[in-house]
């Protein structure tokens, strides 16, 4: 890896780490869930605690289970609701939108953080959609060895993973870019220490397994540049065919203008609204929706330093990364 790189010390961690807390909002006796920790060689935070992990493992999948895996920032939202798009075709108003704040699985159960999402999951009528930011080691065995269960993998370039990350943390300060968060962030993600690890290790376990038959691997960037070549053979993989006018109202709907809008609506009309369209009801879960925003907040020399890490990272890989 580039020379000039070092992981942060742990006091620049905890430096940070709280003030994410601040941004966030969080009450001081919660801020605990930010505290990291090490499990298996793969950074989480107390948000997702080493019990929850050890848990999902064993926990029991169904057959119509639909798990939408992504690394953090890589458009989660979007393709949750993408998904129940398909399954209401295209209807929006026909999702119901209760579930969406029981679909973490590995997290904490919001607001009183004490039990693990999965659990309440296993009270949920079928089918149920459950996001998740788990690399591909720490899903259910059941989901992974005996494909109880479909994977739906969305991958976006690392450049706007990165951004908006930064945008996410600080869009409740004010601010998109201040210069030690951005700093902090960027050498967090080359060296691969940061929360639910590595985007290459993320990324590249689940392109190894693109071609399970219960796995469907995607783009961010595709779906922005042929939505229909994307969710047409995904309506496929869930035993679904829609016609050409419900493929219309999927992609309509899940427009980024649509979907602020549907949030807005959920926020100002769901009980606990909030907290579903928005993280610890702060940060909304959606915000620009483009590719190539990376080129707002990278320097020369930052872009430079990521192109020699990522060349090192995929040298091997035969998959291409759109940027722009």
């Amino acid at each position: 890896m580039a020379a000039s790189l070092r992981q942060n010390t742990e006091e620049e961690h905890n430096v940070m780490m709280q003030r994410k807390a601040e941004y966030f909002g969080i009450p001081e006796e919660k801020r605990f869930i930010y505290k990291r920790y090490m499990f298996e060689g793969v950074i989480f935070y107390q948000l997702t605690p080493p019990e929850n992990i050890a848990g999902v493992r064993d926990w029991k999948t169904r057959e119509d289970d639909i798990f939408i895996l992504t690394y953090p920032k890589s458009g989660t939202h979007w393709m949750y609701e993408i998904v129940q798009l398909i399954l209401a075709n295209g209807y929006s108003e026909k999702i119901d939108r209760s579930k969406m704040m029981i679909s973490t699985l590995e997290m904490l159960h919001p607001p009183d953080m004490v039990k693990p999402t999965y659990e309440i999951l296993d009270t949920e009528e079928s089918p149920r959609v459950i996001m998740t930011h788990l690399p591909w080691q720490f899903l259910p065995k059941q989901l992974t060895e005996q494909k109880k269960g479909k994977i739906i993998y969305l991958m976006r370039n690392p450049k706007d993973v990165l951004t908006s990350t930064n945008r996410f943390w600080l869009s409740t300060s004010g601010k998109e870019v201040e210069k030690n968060v951005w700093q902090y962030l960027f050498k967090n993600f080359l060296t691969g220490d940061v929360a639910w690890g590595s985007w290459f290790d993320h990324v590249e376990k689940y392109w190894k397994h693109r071609n399970q038959e219960n796995v469907f691997f995607t783009s961010y960037e595709q779906l922005k540049k042929d939505f229909k070549s994307v969710v047409k053979p995904l309506s496929t993989f869930l035993g679904l065919e829609l016609d050409e006018d419900a493929l219309e109202r999927v992609e309509e709907n899940s427009t980024v203008k649509a979907m602020k809008k549907t949030y807005d609506d959920i926020e100002k009309n769901v009980p606990g609204g909030v907290r579903m369209v928005k993280a610890h009801g702060r940060n909304s879960f959606v915000q620009k929706g483009v590719i190539g925003s990376w080129k707002d907040y990278f320097t020369v020399a930052e872009n430079e330093l990521f192109d020699q890490v990522y060349k090192e990272k995929m040298a091997n890989w035969e998959m291409d990364v759109v940027f722009e």
